[in-house]
């Protein structure tokens, strides 16, 4: 685990939530599944803390996000 924190300056479980937040955008612009289930489909433990954790990793709502990068 050291080694992995020492190449991506990160330790592996802040690498895993930002690849699953990276991810749920993909969800949010190109499905129309509620929170909830983007939520649950990446085990975060509640939606508000799924939400909150988006919002600060990249500074706008999950909705917000879904609003402006939603593809039909």
């Amino acid at each position: 685990m050291e080694q992995f924190k020492k190449e991506t300056g990160e330790t592996i479980g802040r690498y895993i939530v930002t690849a699953k937040l990276q991810e749920s955008k993909l969800l949010l612009a190109y499905s129309d599944r509620p929170l909830s289930e983007i939520s649950n489909f990446f085990f975060f433990s509640s939606q508000s803390y799924f939400q909150n954790l988006f919002k600060r990793q990249f500074g706008i709502t999950p909705l917000a996000y879904r609003k402006r990068h939603h593809k039909e």
